[in-house]
């Protein structure tokens, strides 16, 4: 079940929308729970720690009206779950009730070949006059026992009410679905004229919809399109119509879905210009000068970025109160217009650099600051935060730097990467993972003259457990198994599921054959420990091949063969034993 597409694709998708406080819990056909995301313990705390992959729908409810129901209504609880329960198989239009002081709207939609999702998202409630308009409008009600009843909430799907575009290519670019707020950035009329097109064909459609003009920045955007557009890559920026400008962020998944967000950046890059515009005015003239630091001075002060701007002689003359904040750096040093010199010697001895990379501290160890040039790059913070700093020269000499907090957007990035990257039932690498470390070692194990050992695990008598038991109790083996290989591993080996009851592992820093096949008997050792799993007494077995690194092994597919084959071996043999590769 964990390495189906669609299984990732809902588990992907619940990490993103934790990112947008909404809930996310998905049914099989026959409502038992299959995943869900953090935001709907937040939303409905009593569930974490009791609700299990396979809970039936209606233990659900049960646990959930126990809590809600006054000692009046207690007694209909058994009616409420049937009610509820009819309502989740039924359901195609999202509704609202009020939930822990807030207005919680549920909508819920079927996925063929899974069985149903469902979601939520909370907002403040209304007052007096916003509920009034909102009965209005609905005369069609669900009741949620133990609350008040509250109107059908008028809307599209959930997604629609994301303010950023949202648009799913598949492998060969073509679109496959757009939310509203993409449809209204690019002037399309409804989803159906979006579907099968790729995003050259809605962008050159944004342009021709809004008539003659400068075509120039168009042609622009096409160039950045033609360069970026063919791999999920880094985010890019391109100009719209009547001057807007959209940031797209791409991330593909594993089955070469690719999920475009496209934000609305237009303000920012208004900024960014008045920004320039104030410089460049700045300069004209003492008279203007002062003029203009004056609207300068306000549009600094309530920007969300840092901005510092050091002149032609390395002084920094304006910091604003963001970058203080950003750089805690004390009121009484910036007012003294100090030197770019001192302030980053200042930060420095305070351990500010200490989590760059080599290349971030070199550039910063020079005499100008690195101002000289145009750059961007992303610095860590000793208290865990992440700067985006950006460098402008301006010309005639000095520079404008900004500082941007990106913590939440690296942490949504590494919480999709790890997704990505990571087997979602045990938390292993997965197999795409281990294939690229296993990679990287072999040129590393060449440069550092050290050794290295790929050990295959296959379990013995895994299949009859889950036939007998069930996917969740396998589901649950597979975990443990995963957690005896991490536990007889070393600190610096790698452990992955390579799928269904495979597993790999990479041994580093060994050259003879004794030490690898010490830790493939450890493996066959930990897994043929019996364990228990929801009162069922379990014991299974484990057979190991292994493959030794060699000078002439250049191929991470190559090696992981070998291993597999040595493996075969180890069946043949009488299973719950160790062969190498060769030997």
């Amino acid at each position: 079940m964990s390495d189906d597409p669609i299984f990732s694709l809902i588990h992907t998708l619940g990490d993103t929308l934790d990112g947008l406080d909404v809930a996310l819990c998905a049914f099989d056909e026959n409502d038992c729970t299959l995943a869900w995301n953090r935001t709907f313990f937040k939303l409905f705390p009593e569930h974490e720690g009791h609700v299990y992959v396979g809970e039936p729908y209606h233990a659900n409810l049960r646990r959930f009206y126990t809590e809600r129901l006054d000692a009046q209504e207690l007694p209909n609880i058994d009616r409420y779950i049937a009610a509820g329960v009819e309502r989740h198989r039924a359901q195609t239009r999202p509704y609202s009730f009020e939930h822990r002081g807030l207005r919680v709207h549920v909508s819920s939609l079927p996925i063929a070949g899974v069985g149903r999702v469902r979601v939520w998202r909370a907002e403040a409630v209304q007052s007096p006059q916003e509920q009034e308009k909102l009965d209005k409008v609905g005369d069609a009600s669900i009741h949620e026992p133990g609350y008040p009843r509250s109107p059908m909430v008028e809307s599209t799907e959930l997604f629609d009410r994301i303010p950023d575009g949202l648009m799913i290519c598949g492998e060969d670019q073509h679109i496959q679905w757009v939310n509203e707020p993409f449809m209204q950035m690019y002037s399309l009329v409804d989803r159906a004229a979006a579907t099968g097109l790729s995003f050259e064909d809605i962008y050159r459609g944004a342009w021709a919809a809004d008539g003659p003009g400068d075509m120039a920045p168009f042609y622009e955007g096409l160039t950045i399109l033609h360069e970026h557009m063919r791999f999920a890559g880094a985010p890019f920026e391109v100009p719209l119509p009547r001057n807007r400008w959209s940031r797209v962020i791409a991330k593909q998944g594993l089955d070469g879905t690719v999920f475009y967000a496209h934000v609305d950046i237009t303000e920012f890059k208004r900024q960014q210009r008045r920004l320039a515009q104030a410089e460049r005015s700045a300069r004209d003239s003492e008279a203007q000068l002062r003029e203009k630091s004056i609207l300068l001075e306000a549009t600094l002060e309530n920007m969300d970025q840092g901005v510092a701007k050091i002149s032609a002689t390395g002084i920094v003359e304006l910091c604003n109160r963001r970058a203080l904040e950003l750089l805690d750096l004390p009121v009484e040093l910036m007012a003294s217009k100090p030197s770019l010199v001192n302030v980053l010697a200042y930060l420095r001895a305070r351990g500010e650099f200490d989590g760059a990379s080599q290349e971030i501290q070199d550039l910063l160890l020079n005499s100008d600051g690195g101002v000289d040039q145009q750059q961007v790059y992303d610095r860590p913070r000793p208290d865990g935060r992440i700067l985006e700093v950006q460098t402008v020269p301006i010309k005639g000499g000095g520079a404008l730097r900004t500082f941007t907090d990106v913590t939440q957007r690296k942490q949504a990035e590494h919480r999709i990467r790890h997704v990505a990257e990571h087997d979602g039932l045990t938390g292993l690498l997965n197999r795409s993972a281990f294939l690229q470390t296993l990679q990287a070692a072999v040129p590393d194990a060449r440069r550092q003259g050290q050794g290295f050992a790929v050990l295959y695990v296959d379990l013995d008598g895994f299949k009859p457990i889950n036939d007998r038991f069930g996917h969740a109790v396998g589901d649950q083996l597979l975990a443990w198994v995963a957690r005896q290989l991490a536990q007889a591993a070393r600190e610096n080996d790698v452990v992955a599921r390579l799928g269904g009851d495979e597993f790999a592992l990479l041994q580093r820093g060994v050259s003879d054959r004794d030490s690898a096949l010490r830790l493939g008997e450890r493996l066959v050792q930990a897994i043929a420990q019996p364990t228990e799993i929801e009162s069922h007494f379990i014991q299974i077995g484990a057979s190991v091949g292994i493959v030794m690194s060699s000078a002439d092994a250049t191929n991470a597919e190559e090696l992981l063969r070998k291993a597999d084959s040595a493996m075969y071996l180890a069946k043949a043999s009488g299973r719950g034993c160790v062969r190498i590769y060769g030997a």
